[in-house]
């Protein structure tokens, strides 16, 4: 999950509740996630993936751009799913490997502080809810089975991974849930990736 150290470092400040420079960023719309993606790629000199005209979003390259990007639902869930079996992100009991409102104790920790899955992945499961490229697509199931894209439009971007003021049920691998673009609350926040050139 980024960091508010690494937000700030790129976006000059964090808007997160809780503080601290090893914790999630959070209270992040989708629009500043993408955003972040866009600053953190021309910062290191790499061609960003979005294109941004006010709250239009494309991505006219897909998966081939060479910047920083949000992951496809399809790529969290792989990224999550190692072992493919275990219910959560590397385990199938969710307090080694998730921050959840049985063990958080109300806020977000440091990122990295539970045990990694066998992506060497952290943080999949709880902490913040992850904001995802996607729109939601209510039946997962009737997408392709190899690579599925989410649809073009929707009302709702999908967000996976539960969060540290949720069930530790929410921090399935397996759990979906959904968020308007514009929202910002502090169980949410997100990770990037880049596509292998």
């Amino acid at each position: 999950e980024v960091t508010q150290r690494q937000y700030r470092n790129v976006m000059g400040s964090s808007p997160s509740s809780f503080k601290g420079d090893d914790l999630p960023v959070e209270m992040v719309s989708w629009f500043d996630a993408v955003a972040y993606c866009n600053a953190l790629s021309v910062k290191e000199k790499l061609t960003p993936c979005y294109q941004i005209n006010g709250t239009m979003v494309g991505w006219a390259e897909g998966i081939q751009c060479t910047g920083y990007r949000l992951p496809t639902e399809a790529e969290w869930e792989y990224a999550a799913r190692l072992p493919a079996t275990t219910v959560y992100a590397g385990s199938d009991n969710p307090d080694p490997v998730a921050w959840h409102s049985g063990n958080a104790g109300s806020t977000t920790h440091a990122v990295k502080t539970k045990t990694g899955n066998g992506r060497g992945l952290y943080d999949l499961s709880g902490n913040v809810w992850e904001w995802l490229w996607d729109w939601y697509q209510p039946n997962y199931a009737a997408l392709p089975s190899t690579d599925p894209k989410g649809p073009s439009t929707g009302t709702y971007r999908v967000i996976r991974g539960g969060a540290w003021y949720g069930t530790a049920t929410d921090t399935r691998v397996a759990e979906r849930n959904v968020s308007a673009s514009t929202n910002r609350y502090d169980p949410l926040g997100f990770r990037i990736v880049r596509s292998n050139p």
